[in-house]
C-alpha cells in the first residue's frame, strides 16, 4: 500500500508540473509548418494578437476528439485573419516518427486518427529536429495541450473543455490588459551598452526586475531598484525581456544587449 501512495505521488507531481505554470513567459519559437511558411510567435505578439498554441500528436485518440470539437477551428474562423484579426491559432505536432501521412490520416491507428488537413483553417507543423527544442521550453510531457498566449508575452493554459465563448473571454482579457487606461508604464528604459548598464529614468515606480532569456528562463532577478543604473555586465549578448513589477502591474521591455 506504501509503495502504491508513493506512484501516486511521483504521478501526480509529474502531471502537475507538466506545463508551463499559468504567468509564466512564453519562449520564442521560429517554425515552418506544412506548406513551409514559416511563423514566429512573438512576431504575432508583437501585432497584439492574441495566440492559441496546440501541442498534440496525430496518434492521440484525445486529441483527436478535441479536435473534431472544432473549437480552434471556429475560433479562427470568426477572430483570426480572415475575421476580426485578433488571434492566431498554431498546431504543433508532437510524434517526431510521423511523417506526411499521418496528417492526412493515412496508416494504422497508433500512427494517425484521422486526416488532420481537412477543414483545418489555420497552420499545422510537423516539428522535427532541429525544432523539438520548443517541446523542452514548453515543458511538454503529455497531450493535448492548449496554451493561450496574450501580447504581453504571459501564458494561460486552456482546459479543452472551454467553449468558444470561454475562449473569446480569455482574448478580452488580454485587450483589457493592453488598454491605454490600465496598462503600467514605465518610461524611457533603455540599455547603455558602453557601460552594460540598465537604464530606468523612474526607478523609484520599479519595485523589482526578472531578466528573461528568449527561451522564457529566468537569467537574472533584481529584488529591489534603488538607482536608475543596474548593472548587467554579467548577461551574455542577446535579446532579453525585462519584467519590471510597479505598484499598478508586471511592465515588460524588450531589448537587445550586444
Amino acid at each position: 500500500m506504501k509503495k502504491l501512495l508513493v506512484f501516486i505521488a511521483i504521478v501526480f507531481n509529474q502531471y502537475a508540473y507538466a506545463q508551463l505554470a499559468d504567468g509564466s513567459v512564453a519562449p520564442d519559437f521560429t517554425i515552418a509548418d506544412l506548406n513551409g511558411t514559416t511563423h514566429n510567435l512573438y512576431s504575432y505578439l508583437d501585432s497584439d494578437k492574441t495566440v492559441f498554441l496546440e501541442i498534440f500528436a496525430a496518434h492521440c485518440s484525445t486529441c483527436w476528439n478535441y479536435h473534431q470539437t472544432h473549437r480552434l477551428k471556429n475560433m479562427y474562423t470568426m477572430y483570426g485573419p480572415n475575421g476580426t484579426d485578433e488571434i492566431m491559432v498554431l498546431a504543433l505536432e508532437y510524434d517526431e516518427n510521423n511523417d506526411g501521412n499521418a496528417f492526412i490520416g493515412i496508416g494504422d491507428p497508433w500512427q494517425t486518427q484521422g486526416n488532420w488537413l481537412e477543414g483545418t483553417p489555420f497552420p499545422l507543423f510537423n516539428v522535427e529536429y532541429p525544432d523539438r527544442g520548443v517541446f523542452t521550453d514548453y515543458n511538454v510531457t503529455y497531450y493535448p495541450v492548449v496554451y493561450k498566449i496574450c501580447p504581453d508575452k504571459l501564458v494561460e493554459r486552456v482546459m479543452t473543455s472551454e467553449t468558444e465563448s470561454q475562449l473569446y473571454q480569455k482574448v478580452q482579457t488580454c485587450q483589457n490588459a493592453l488598454s491605454i487606461d490600465e496598462k503600467p508604464t514605465v518610461e524611457n528604459v533603455h540599455i547603455d551598452q558602453q557601460s552594460k548598464s540598465l537604464i530606468i529614468n523612474q526607478h523609484q515606480n520599479v519595485k523589482s526586475i526578472k531578466v528573461i532569456d528568449l527561451r522564457g528562463q529566468l537569467v537574472k532577478a533584481i529584488s529591489s531598484v534603488n538607482h536608475p543604473s543596474i548593472s548587467i555586465n554579467d548577461l551574455k549578448t542577446g535579446i532579453y525581456l525585462f519584467e519590471m513589477q510597479t505598484e499598478s502591474g508586471p511592465v515588460i521591455k524588450k531589448l537587445y544587449l550586444n
